[in-house]
């Protein structure tokens, strides 16, 4: 399964999602994304994860300690955009850009689950050399 087909399948569902991204930190490098155009689409939500959760201080190296910050929200106008780290996988990270007419708790509870079935399904060590 490609990619793009993991988080299209792993977002299915997700209230008014306009766009999801996968990227690798600290890089910034987009693994894929659905509901995007083009990886230009994708450039603004993967720079905001990468800068959100790069400043909490991620643990990229062993020895380095991991801060409990896991997950973002970022307000716009008509859209939030929810960020989510990887768990298991502290090197993913997961930007949700949704419509800001539905529920932010339904927003983050299925971003959480997305991230959780990313994380089972995406192998990175192919991005890892």
């Amino acid at each position: 399964m490609s990619p793009d087909e993991a988080i299209a399948r792993a977002c299915d569902g997700m209230p008014g999602l306009v766009q999801a991204s996968l990227a690798l930190l600290p890089e910034g490098l987009l693994i894929g994304s659905v509901g995007a155009e083009s990886a230009f689409d994708s450039e603004p939500i993967v720079r905001a994860a990468v800068r959100c959760l790069l400043a909490r201080g991620l643990p990229i190296t062993k020895g380095e300690t991991v801060s409990t910050f896991v997950e973002y929200l970022l307000l716009v106008d008509d859209q939030f955009v929810a960020i989510q780290a990887g768990r298991s996988k502290p090197r993913l990270a997961l930007a949700v850009l949704c419509e800001r007419s539905h529920n932010v708790g339904l927003v983050l509870t299925a971003a959480r689950r997305a991230m959780r079935e990313i994380e089972t399904t995406i192998d990175v060590t192919a991005w890892e050399a």
